[in-house]
């Protein structure tokens, strides 16, 4: 290849890797409309700051050891140890969950740059570049001031010293870097090889299925984790060879290295982190770069023969068994059409039905823990799961609507605008078909067989009256056809709104669950509770026709600190 070209390659690979980061945080803000590095910055906050936290607590930790033996310190310190690697490597995982769809081009990239003069290669190595750089810079910020709160912390135990400062903060640096970098590598090669072997749907399901898990054990990881690693150490310093089958033990065993704690086990599987990060990496490169040409020629192909059979059937049986206006059952299909056809929105489900997930489980190992997960009786603990699938299903679909598929989707909508209750009586009607009633399906299918049919027919009917009244509640100033209109992600609720959103959960699933249970054995308790619902719902439905009068639909996203019409005088319109 002539010097020539390059420095052509080279020139066209920075310019386009730049736009490629550009991308994969577009992707993993589910958002093209809005500049998402002030939001990218609070979101690696909000991921970083658990273990923030968690390292300022260890200063108890270790003035508690202050005279302890030091096989305990060693213990607890290793089990610590493990437990910031395993974090950085979930961290990891999640954000190569979020920039799934963009680690390879799709069918737009290569319609604008196919016909360019740009090497297959040249394109696909700036997206790769680009999801390195991502993936150093989100590691960085997630390990990196943990590294140093917990560090000087472990350094101020007598048995280590002050002295081990720097020891410690770099192999602390070390091991959570390696490690995370090892799982995003690892992934990284996962997401090639089904984009190679399987086509860009299954790596769209593989990418879903990878979001759930990792929110899962996201949650998880501060209830459980810290207990089960700490045995984890216990069988390291004991010598158990098969504590090292753990890729995190590879990371904490290079840290101890540094650090110069390391016993003979850690000893040798010092290398392993080593070669396992240099194997991801080398393995990783070719599978992008190699087949290049042939993904981007298969992309088009795709592209242009896509079809949706089972889209076609969901949108056939919506239309079927709903008697809505036109007006509210065409935006009604075009809403479950848009939500069957589009991995973007299958990840934003795939987050939220995690975080479902999650709680459901801790509420689980509670009850067990505290002997009251009996199934042999009607129980409120029982009630509450099916209502956090709820909270989250429907909190999950609405920021679903807000994203769009593509923005150009939009003209009908444009040259007839439907009226803003006619978008919100299709929101509903689309969250009560898809969340509401599947999740009352299921949990009447389940306690039948537990609990008497009286009991299970009205804790169903209260619950499915809790969908209603919390649907009616999250559509409040509702301006938006779903799927149809820009959006521009807002740091503000990353930084106050999770508050809220976790108090409300708690409310609605765990509160209303102890109400439905005490309705379905008295009457009193059983008006009360449709008579408060009611109240709700017909209050939010008038308040919320009284502020549509004044509001109009929202087609274009707008920004945080935008400048915004006020719509004063009539000869603006």
């Amino acid at each position: 290849m002539k010097p020539g070209s390059w420095k052509r390659d080279w020139l066209q690979f920075r310019l386009l890797s730049r736009d490629a980061v550009r991308q994969l945080l577009d992707t993993a803000l589910f958002s093209r409309d809005a500049d998402p590095i002030e939001f990218a910055i609070w979101m690696m906050a909000l991921v970083a700051t658990p273990t923030a936290f968690f390292a300022m607590q260890q200063f108890r930790t270790f003035a508690g050891l202050h005279n302890a033996p030091a096989d305990v310190v060693e213990e607890v310190a290793l089990g610590l140890r493990l437990f910031f690697i395993l974090y950085g490597m979930l961290a990891s995982a999640l954000l190569a969950a979020l920039t799934w769809d963009a680690l390879f081009p799709d069918g737009r990239d290569q319609e604008v740059v196919g016909v360019l003069p740009v090497r297959p290669r040249t394109f696909a190595a700036s997206r790769l570049g680009a999801a390195v750089t991502v993936g150093l810079v989100f590691s960085a910020a997630v390990n990196l001031p943990a590294a140093l709160i917990f560090s000087i912390f472990h350094a101020g135990h007598p048995l280590y010293g002050g002295g081990q400062i720097p020891g410690l903060v770099t192999g602390h640096v070390l091991a959570t870097m390696l490690g995370s970098m090892f799982v995003f590598f690892s992934l990284l090669a996962v997401r090639g090889l089904a984009a190679i072997m399987f086509g860009a749907r299954a790596g769209g399901w593989l990418g879903a299925a990878l979001q759930l898990i990792t929110v899962v054990l996201m949650f998880e990881v501060f209830f459980f984790l810290p207990g089960v690693l700490s045995t984890l150490g216990s069988r390291i310093l004991s010598g158990d060879v098969t504590a090292l089958w753990f890729p995190p033990v590879w990371f904490a065993a290079l840290h101890a290295w540094v650090a110069g704690s390391a016993n003979q086990l850690l000893e040798d599987a010092t290398l392993r982190g080593l070669i396992a990060v240099a194997a991801a990496t080398l393995v990783v490169v070719p599978i992008y770069l190699v087949p290049a040409g042939w993904l981007g020629r298969r992309a088009l192909e795709t592209r242009s023969r896509e079809r949706a059979a089972a889209t076609t059937f969901v949108v056939r049986t919506v239309g079927t068994v709903t008697s809505a206006a036109p007006a509210v059952r065409g935006i009604l299909l075009f809403a479950v059409t848009s939500l069957v056809r589009s991995r973007r929105h299958l990840l934003i489900l795939a987050s939220y039905c995690g975080v479902a997930v999650a709680i459901c489980i801790a509420s689980l190992l509670v009850n067990d823990i505290h002997s009251t997960a009996a199934l042999n009786g009607p129980a409120s603990w029982v009630l509450a799961l099916p209502m956090v699938f709820l909270f989250f299903g429907v909190m999950g679909l609405r920021a679903s609507f807000r994203v769009p598929t593509e923005v150009e989707a939009n003209w009908p909508f444009r040259l007839t605008q439907p009226t803003l209750a006619t978008c919100v009586n299709a929101s509903v009607l689309v969250m009560v078909a898809l969340v509401v009633f599947p999740i009352a399906v299921i949990t009447l299918g389940m306690l039948l067989p537990l609990w008497p049919l009286r009991t299970v027919v009205i804790s169903v009917l209260l619950q499915v009256v809790a969908g209603v009244m919390l649907i009616e509640c999250v559509l409040f100033g509702w301006t938006k056809v779903p799927f149809a209109c820009g959006h521009a992600p807002s740091s503000e609720t990353l930084k106050s709104w999770w508050v809220m959103y976790a108090m409300a959960m708690y409310v609605f699933a765990f509160r209303l669950s102890d109400w439905q249970l005490a309705a379905s054995t008295s009457t009193r308790a059983f008006g009360w509770y449709l008579g408060s619902a009611a109240v709700i719902i017909v209050v939010v439905r008038i308040l919320r026709d009284r502020k549509l009068r004044t509001q109009a639909l929202e087609f274009d996203a707008a920004p945080d600190h935008s400048m915004e019409r006020l719509n004063l005088s009539g000869a603006l319109n």
